[in-house]
């Protein structure tokens, strides 16, 4: 019996080529590149040989053209952004990381101009993409017509594009030239939230929503008690299993593919996660990889972030109490670190998972009525009458 081959297909010549082939007989397409001497293989999604030859020129043609204006010493923008995605640096992001960057991206890159020249970027164009985002240009790529968005999203706009530029001035081509001399938006001032809204859950609330929380689901109360208990984020809480758990020790392994910056920690938890987590292992009779947090629908899963979402507002309206704006899970990480600003700001960074404590004293340790009043009503006085600054 003759077995199938797999079909392949090479477009264009030795130093510029697309090679198109099967990974098994009849199975879906893939294409391989060199690009810059590495071998960049990427699945096309799907089995029509015709449109795949038909995207593979369209790729040499891309190809060509970069080094075409590379060796002219040449950068464009669109250019830059596609090197720079296809860079180690982004690609050793996650993936959900990834598909944020080249969303924001596609969306500068299209306003700017994909095939206008890097270096004669100013300040003025960062001011007409501020200015067009704000009011909600119809125009733009990827947003809603009519919609203003606040600076910060703005500036995540921008940063992504001056990442990739800052990438494009230290790397370097074949023949040991940088792609870029200089990143010419170095020095010019990206849009700044003057009043950001980051509420903080207060513990009266927390209370009042975990008194009300088993009458919306039977998870919302864990969920609850261990957010409050751990300050962590919703996407390493809800990701966790039973492994991860170690009643022994008394401690959670916190792992880096469901931490925001690749964290892997293994941390002490309090008395009452601890209770919490036992009880609930107790009533799942569950051990190993299960989901601590499994999704009704699909146990061998966790729950979705967005059901979640959805028993919080439940319970916010079972307590009839008003939620902050943006005042959802990440109102709990801001109440945990606030609540521990009498401790060394390292050792709450650590504790809570962020890797450096400029975020955590900038964006979530809220300043507090009663904090503010003890700096006001109790100095120390530590400066003494002898002392020469006296």
């Amino acid at each position: 019996m003759k077995h199938r081959k797999c079909w392949s297909k090479s477009i264009g010549e030795r130093g510029a080529r697309v090679r198109l082939y099967e990974d098994h007989p009849g199975g879906p397409l893939f294409r391989s590149v060199y690009v810059r001497g590495k071998e960049k293989r990427k699945s096309l999604g799907h089995r029509d040989k015709e449109l795949a030859i038909r995207q593979a020129y369209e790729l040499l043609h891309s190809l060509l053209s970069n080094q075409q204006a590379l060796d002219q010493e040449t950068l464009t923008i669109g250019m830059a952004v596609q090197l720079y995605l296809e860079s180690p640096q982004h690609l050793s992001k996650k993936p959900l990381t990834q598909r944020c960057d080249r969303r924001e991206l596609e969306r500068v890159v299209a306003f700017l101009g994909a095939s206008r020249d890097v270096a004669s970027l100013s300040d003025s164009d960062v001011r007409r993409f501020t200015m067009a985002r704000r009011q909600g240009d119809p125009n733009l790529k990827y947003v809603v017509p009519g919609k203003p968005v606040r600076d910060r999203t703005i500036e995540m706009d921008l940063v992504g594009l001056m990442t990739a530029l800052n990438w494009a001035a230290r790397e370097r081509n074949s023949t040991g030239r940088r792609l870029l001399k200089e990143n010419p938006l170095t020095g010019i001032r990206l849009p700044k939230e003057k009043n950001p809204e980051r509420p903080v859950m207060s513990h009266d609330v927390y209370l009042k929503l975990l008194e009300v929380a088993p009458r919306v689901h039977s998870l919302l109360p864990l969920a609850l008690i261990v957010a409050e208990g751990t300050g962590r984020r919703i996407s390493a809480w809800r990701n966790l299993v039973w492994d991860d758990i170690d009643f022994e020790a008394g401690t959670i392994h916190w792992r880096a593919e469901h931490d925001k910056k690749g964290y892997e920690q293994v941390v002490v938890m309090s008395e009452s996660v601890r209770d919490a987590l036992a009880a609930e292992q107790r009533a799942q009779a569950a051990i190993g990889k299960t989901a601590v947090f499994p999704s009704p629908k699909d146990p061998a899963k966790p729950c979705n972030r967005h059901l979640f979402d959805d028993w919080l507002r439940r319970a916010y309206k079972l307590a009839k109490i008003v939620p902050q704006r943006r005042g959802m899970w990440h109102s709990i990480r801001r109440k945990w670190a606030t609540e521990r600003k009498g401790h060394p700001v390292k050792d709450v960074a650590a504790a809570g998972g962020w890797k450096t404590e400029e975020v955590l004293v900038t964006s979530y340790q809220q300043p507090d009525a009663e904090t503010i009043k003890n700096v006001v009503l109790h100095p120390t006085h530590r400066i003494a009458s002898s002392s020469p600054y006296a």
